[in-house]
């Protein structure tokens, strides 16, 4: 399974930074990143997709203190995350 997330952004420099910061935390959670894109007319807008090799680890990496913008320096201004499969 993995999951694809959405973030909304001022800054992908700041945000690329801060993302790669939290590796330690991802990996913990059992979340390994596949691959992250930015818009490439409008560099407010990051999309990354992760494998998840347990949901309820990876759903407790969400809720951990809203994981998905807590540690991004300020640059998230809305995140959204699904889990997806291959159809």
């Amino acid at each position: 399974m993995q999951m694809i997330c959405h973030h909304l952004i001022t800054d992908f420099d700041a945000w690329k930074a801060a993302f790669d910061a939290d590796d330690e935390a991802r990996r913990a959670a059992g979340l390994s990143v596949l691959q992250v894109w930015r818009d490439k007319h409008d560099g407010k807008h990051a999309f990354f997709l992760l494998q998840v090799n347990d949901r309820d680890r990876a759903q407790a990496w969400i809720d951990r203190s809203d994981a998905l913008t807590s540690d991004d320096k300020g640059t998230v201004t809305q995140a959204t995350a699904y889990f997806v499969e291959t159809a």
